[in-house]
């Protein structure tokens, strides 16, 4: 982890720079009465404020995945891999129509509905759970395919591969024995794994990964708003850090180009 040290600390600090710009970018959030009492919520329910939301989750699961892989968790550092891996594939999706000004698709309005809606009716809770009208994962990839791919690539392909890798990091979440395992030595299990060990080791090498790609979902992500400070001060750190592929090319002790 100590190779990533400076270039996980540069990027936590453009990123959380550029959140709070990202957020006062958009209609401020207003108090609403829920089945829970008073909270704060986006009245407008835009793409630009789900962006926002989606930004605040991606940026949390990056800072709770390098914690956990201090600890030696890897089975929880695994679980927010996924959440990672989703949450900027929902940003993709969320940020296309603006980004190559297309139509939205009626699934992206599905989309916005699901994602602002409450939990709970608005009288008893217990009985009043409301359900949920989600988008697939299978439409979601296949979006992406077809918008973010060049045009010579085949989109069957690429969904394919995204979903493979979507089911694979999913046996964090929902504990597939075979994750699990991974916490065993070969004598006993061990919730927080020897730093030494090849599971963790394996998930270490990734944290890079995780980084450049938090960072360049904050780039979309700041575009689609009309940030184009922001997405290009993003851009330049990202190309101080890594290649084309993710992987960390050098350090550097400059200061981060995002103030605000």
């Amino acid at each position: 982890m100590a190779a990533y040290d400076e270039a996980y600390e540069r990027s936590r600090n453009a990123l959380d720079s550029a959140l709070l710009v990202m957020g006062r970018t958009v209609p401020r959030p207003s108090v609403v009465r829920t089945a829970m009492g008073e909270a704060y919520r986006y009245k407008e329910q835009s793409p630009q404020q789900a962006l926002v939301l989606k930004c605040v989750r991606m940026l949390s699961a990056l800072k709770a995945l390098r914690a956990l892989l201090a600890r030696g968790l890897v089975l929880d550092a695994g679980s927010m891999m996924r959440i990672s891996d989703e949450v900027g594939s929902d940003i993709m999706f969320i940020a296309g129509p603006i980004l190559f000004n297309h139509p939205p698709e009626a699934r992206h309005k599905q989309f916005l509905q699901e994602l602002f809606q409450e939990e709970l009716g608005p009288r008893n809770p217990l009985p009043s759970r409301i359900k949920r009208d989600r988008v697939s994962r299978r439409h979601i990839r296949a979006y992406i395919a077809r918008t973010f791919s060049a045009a010579e690539s085949d989109t069957s392909t690429v969904v394919a591969v995204t979903e493979l890798i979507d089911g694979v990091f999913s046996g964090f979440i929902h504990g597939a024995g075979a994750h699990i395992m991974d916490s065993f030595d070969g004598v006993d299990f061990h919730t927080e794994l020897s730093q030494s060990s090849h599971p963790l080791a394996a998930m270490k090498d990734q944290f890079g990964h995780y980084i450049q790609r938090t960072i360049m979902s904050f780039c979309l992500s700041a575009k689609a708003m009309g940030r184009e400070d922001v997405s290009q001060a993003l851009y330049k750190l990202n190309g101080e850090l890594f290649d084309e592929y993710g992987e960390l090319i050098r350090q550097t002790a400059a200061q981060s180009p995002l103030r605000s």
